[in-house]
């Protein structure tokens, strides 16, 4: 589907890395109740260039499954909801009319589809891991508070890391998005090849931002799917914890708080300088003339997109140490690290009047994009692992 969130952003700027490496791709993908998207309102170009075709799928969570899924040994709710007859039938027409060398899976969750594809395809079957799945859910249950909501959510991360377990090494090998992904998938007992390639991105899309000059009033923003627990999670946290400590100290520093699917009660917020738009359209256009990205994770795993679209656009990013997992940052140099809600504010709050820091951060960050994160040199490192193979 069009990129709409991290995982879909990934995958769109993958496909055009590939295609720019000389691939040809083709696109299979649910069109979810969730996420629904009127095909004749995306780009003809768009849909011919990756060939696209959508199953729908009503993946919602819903309680008596959500029930009868405690007493099934071995398998996992997070997964079966994924699990398709239509899109079983739809994979099974396009291998038997169409032959390839590689088949992508974006994610474990497409796993339930491994076995159709082994059997009309003599590809090669990659699983594409944005995350290791089961330790967003194992944190997600560290973080909270509420015991029955904790357990049930150990209850998850146990069955998946279990499936997950099972599964990977049932393709013919992995691509990681982050060294730490990599590590923790051959702690698990991986055993096929995994290769490291990091979301990118088209840098050009930059080349307009200028770096960040004196600020002597900062705005300060969040941007991502606010229907993801773990930034649920984190804005709720930020503006619990830490904004009070900035806003006690100065009337300089705006927040805005942007991301689909937000709900209504972050709406109906009233705390001073906190401004929430919701939905947006133009990312690029939401982050320009703002000065502070912050990544406040506490759970979470995989690496976040939304962290190279900062770096990129010359944001001073300022993240806990989960939420810069996976980037080649270093603190101090193109990103700001702080982990509790005192060296959050603290650090935010030293953007104020710091010309020096602000242009050093934003031209190193801009730097670190360029070199690293660009689709023309990932899509080019992917396909030659897959001609290894």
């Amino acid at each position: 589907m069009p990129p709409y969130d991290g995982a879909t952003i990934a995958m769109y700027n993958l496909a055009e890395s590939l295609t720019l490496s000389g691939a040809e791709v083709k696109m299979l993908s649910f069109n979810t109740k969730k996420h629904f998207t009127d095909l004749s309102t995306i780009d003809a170009e768009l849909l011919e260039k990756y060939k696209l075709e959508t199953v729908y799928l009503d993946a919602s969570v819903k309680i008596s499954g959500a029930i009868k899924n405690l007493f099934r040994k071995n398998e996992s709710y997070n997964i079966i909801r994924f699990d398709s007859d239509v899109f079983h039938h739809k994979l099974k027409a396009i291998l038997q009319a169409e032959s390839f060398d590689i088949i992508q899976f974006e994610g474990l969750f497409l796993s339930p589809y491994l076995q159709t594809a082994r059997k009309y395809s003599k590809a090669k079957m990659i699983l594409r891991a944005h995350n290791v799945e089961w330790l967003i859910w194992k944190r997600l249950a560290d973080a909270s508070v509420h015991p029955i909501k904790k357990k049930y959510l150990s209850f998850l991360a146990s069955r998946l890391r279990q499936y997950e377990k099972n599964m990977v090494n049932q393709f013919d090998a992995i691509v990681a998005l982050t060294p730490e992904d990599k590590k923790l998938l051959i702690d698990e007992g991986c055993t096929v090849p995994v290769e490291i390639a990091p979301a990118g991105l088209n840098t050009l899309r930059f080349d307009d931002v200028k770096p960040l000059e004196q600020a002597q009033h900062i705005s300060v923003f969040h941007l991502g799917s606010m229907d993801w627990l773990p930034n649920i999670e984190a804005v709720n946290w930020f503006l619990k914890k830490v904004w009070p400590l900035i806003i006690a100290k100065t009337d300089c520093i705006q927040l805005y708080l942007a991301g689909k699917n937000m709900a209504d009660d972050f709406f109906r917020i009233q705390m001073k300088n906190v401004f929430v738009e919701g939905e947006i359209k133009d990312a690029k256009k939401f982050m320009s003339d703002k000065t502070v990205m912050i990544v406040p994770l506490l759970s979470g795993g995989g690496m976040r997109v939304k962290i190279v679209e900062g770096l990129a656009a010359g944001k001073v990013i300022v993240s806990t140490s989960i939420g810069a997992e996976g980037i080649a940052c270093t603190h101090g140099e193109n990103i700001l690290i702080a982990n509790t809600a005192e060296e959050c504010a603290n650090t935010i709050l030293s953007c104020l009047n710091n010309h020096l820091l602000l242009n050093k951060i934003s031209v190193n960050a801009q730097l670190l994009a360029r070199n690293i994160y660009d689709n023309s040199q990932i899509g080019k490192h992917v396909a030659a692992f897959y001609n290894t193979l």
